[in-house]
């Protein structure tokens, strides 16, 4: 399995390496207050790093911590002791 990670890490390293090296093309990005000079290639690759780290902030926030904290709460329940059991004892009146 670590054999198959480091594969599939080397090729979408290659792979950013030829899109970077592809679109060496000048740009220059205009945000507000400044402005950013770069190659498409860069910032091709940017975008999509950006939208990993928004998209995986997303599922983190909505997803992974309620199912956290519900688990959490269940665990706390199952380990909490019950009351113990007093058996109950039948008298005859005698």
């Amino acid at each position: 399995m670590k054999v198959f990670r480091l594969l599939v890490l080397l090729a979408v390293l290659i792979l950013g390496l030829i899109i970077g090296a592809v679109n060496m093309t000048a740009m220059s990005i205009n945000l507000l207050f400044t402005q950013l000079n770069t190659s498409v290639g860069v910032a091709l690759i940017a975008a999509l790093l950006i939208g990993v780290v928004v998209g995986a902030g997303l599922v983190l926030v909505s997803v992974v911590i309620p199912l956290y904290s519900q688990l959490r709460r269940a665990n706390k329940s199952a380990a909490a002791p019950s009351a113990p059991v007093v058996p109950s004892q039948s008298f005859d009146g005698r």
